[in-house]
């Protein structure tokens, strides 16, 4: 059986064509208008910038077209750095057994010793979140049979533990897998300045310093003058990046087991922006 053909009527064909023709009319304005050059009151062909760029995007067409591309397009890019002030730690718990109580009661003995001895080092209760918790069945498989079998349950408790005193992380992290014993689990460990705005200023004031810097530079190697500044954006949200933790062993204690050492490095916080100066 055909589908029969769907026939558009005939007022909205004389919609469609008409919208079309306006648009294209409007587009052959627009055009007329660059070709006509700028004027002296600062407008091309009667329309100023802002009207020609809103002509344009109302037509679904690049501003660029339309000699959006004048002036000095620049990048700039700025980094500020700081001491870490705070350590994030992930950790958690793990427990396997053949039965889902028993798996849990595992984790559960678990992650409370470990919440114990985070709080006897003086991590308070709102330092410490639940990042992720689960119960999963664990199975195996027979190549041979092509059976899969259940096994048993796996329990896992993580948490989120923001860390004051830098200089008792690695006493704490000791601490914890201690308590914890097999079914501990330390997943990452990351450096961050706990009040980052005023850093994140510093790297924004930066960043707008290199791209002006550009600017001059691209505006003296090409004979023209730097105008002012008539468009800047931030590209990209600041970054925060992670230090890197370092472990260590201090083998000057024989026969006692290593303190683990962890070294913040430096906190760094990079902004980037676009800017668009004008050409005298």
């Amino acid at each position: 059986m055909k589908t029969p053909a769907i026939r558009t009527p005939s007022f909205l064909k004389n919609v469609r064509s008409g919208l079309v023709v306006a648009g294209l009319a409007a587009l052959a304005l627009v055009a007329a208008a660059c070709a006509d050059g700028t004027t002296g009151d600062g407008t091309t062909g009667g329309l100023n910038a802002a009207q020609i760029e809103s002509l344009a995007r109302s037509l679904g067409v690049s501003p660029s077209i339309l000699g959006g591309n004048t002036g000095i397009h620049v990048t700039g890019a700025g980094t500020a750095s700081a001491t870490p002030d705070i350590a994030i730690l992930s950790l958690g718990v793990e427990g396997q057994a053949r039965t889902v109580a028993e798996a849990n009661a595992i984790a559960a003995n678990a992650i409370a010793a470990v919440l114990a001895v985070l709080r006897e080092s003086g991590v308070a209760d709102d330092d410490m979140k639940t990042q992720h918790f689960s119960i999963q069945p664990q199975y195996s498989f027979n190549r041979d049979t092509g059976v899969q079998s259940l096994t048993g349950y796996r329990v896992t408790n993580s948490l989120v533990v923001t860390l004051r005193d830098l200089d008792a992380v690695g006493s704490i992290i000791d601490a914890a897998a201690a308590a914890g014993g097999d079914a501990t689990r330390i997943n990452s460990i990351g450096f961050r300045v706990e009040d980052g705005v005023a850093l994140e200023e510093e790297a924004r004031v930066l960043a707008l310093a290199d791209a002006v810097a550009k600017a001059d530079l691209f505006a003296e190697a090409t004979g023209v003058t730097r105008g002012k500044l008539v468009f800047i954006t931030e590209q990209s949200f600041p970054q925060f990046a992670r230090s890197e933790a370092a472990f260590s062993v201090d083998l000057a204690i024989a026969g006692a087991p290593a303190p683990t050492e962890i070294l913040a490095g430096e906190f760094d916080v990079r902004v980037n922006v676009q800017a668009v100066f004008a050409i005298d």
